[in-house]
């Protein structure tokens, strides 16, 4: 037998309702359940496990370049290098030892005539000196620096010693004194002779001693500088050193280049007070490759 009714189908049981009353406890006691929840995940954020900061690396990225120096201004430290002993054709680099020697030796309004042997340095970068005249030395320091005036580098090396085989041995004695061992100088300027050479090492202790002479540290940070003579326009030159206009803090020294050599850079830069100098060597991506080393200097090494 079918039981009674059993046909029919079940109907759902009629929903509770509560008054106010009834429910006021039951949502008290849900916001406690989320304002403990919430105290609970704070507590975790604050007091539970940091995550480990990415160490800095160890290295720069790939530098592609004959040799390489990175060192520390203040304390001399190297912190980074490869084959900084290589002795290499300097080229242009050469003149921070001119600089520092004239600037040394010479006041800035003293006047300098200008001899045959000066303007014939028409070969590479060169101001266009003619014999005859008088340049002083401050505006051949910036021509020298700046424009990377050959020209400009004889004449103030005639200037300091007479000659510029005298000047070379000038060169070598203030290069041995500063400890840069692998160097040797035959011409003021850097136009290649295969006894003129140096290496990253040393072109790092001489920008050194370059950057702590106030007049040839100012000249190496200028962009730009307006050479005024008399009898002719204004002429704005450019400073070679691309790296002025590209890298934070970027503040000297000195570009190189000549055909045997590749191109060559010495670069510095300061950040918070800390100066780093870069130097690379026959480097085909220069101003890039010195970017990365110096930025790696003030972020990734000790």
């Amino acid at each position: 037998m079918i039981p009674a009714r059993s046909w029919l189908p079940k109907m759902p049981r009629p929903t509770r309702f509560h008054s106010a009353e009834q429910a006021a406890p039951r949502h008290r006691r849900i916001r406690r359940r989320a304002a403990a929840a919430l105290v609970a995940l704070l507590l975790l954020l604050l007091l539970g496990p940091r995550p480990t900061p990415a160490a800095p690396p160890s290295r720069p990225q790939e530098i592609e370049a004959a040799a390489v120096v990175l060192l520390d201004v203040r304390t001399g430290k190297v912190l980074y290098a490869r084959d900084p002993h290589r002795r290499l054709p300097p080229a242009s680099t050469t003149k921070m030892m001119t600089a520092i020697l004239a600037a040394e030796a010479l006041p800035l309004d003293a006047l300098v005539p200008i001899s045959l042997r000066a303007s014939r340095e028409r070969g590479g970068s060169a101001i266009g000196l003619n014999p005859g005249e008088w340049w002083t030395v401050d505006d051949l320091l910036h021509a020298m620096l700046i424009h990377s005036a050959n020209d400009a580098a004889v004449a103030l090396a005639e200037a300091v010693s007479g000659s510029v085989e005298a000047f070379a041995v000038r060169m070598n004695a203030r290069a041995r004194l500063l400890g840069a061992r692998d160097t040797h100088f035959v011409t003021p300027n850097g136009r290649y002779d295969p006894q003129h050479f140096s290496s990253a090492y040393d072109l790092a202790l001489i920008a050194r001693t370059a950057l702590a002479n106030p007049v040839v540290a100012r000249i190496v940070s200028l962009r730009t500088w307006t050479l005024l003579r008399p009898h002719a326009d204004p002429r704005l030159l450019i400073n070679t050193n691309r790296l002025l206009w590209r890298l934070q803090g970027a503040d000297g020294v000195k570009t190189g280049w000549v055909a045997e050599s590749g191109p060559c850079l010495v670069a510095s830069a300061t950040r918070q007070h800390r100066r780093l100098i870069a130097v690379l060597l026959d480097a085909p991506r220069v101003f890039s490759d010195a970017a990365r080393l110096l930025e790696f200097g003030f972020t990734g090494s000790p």
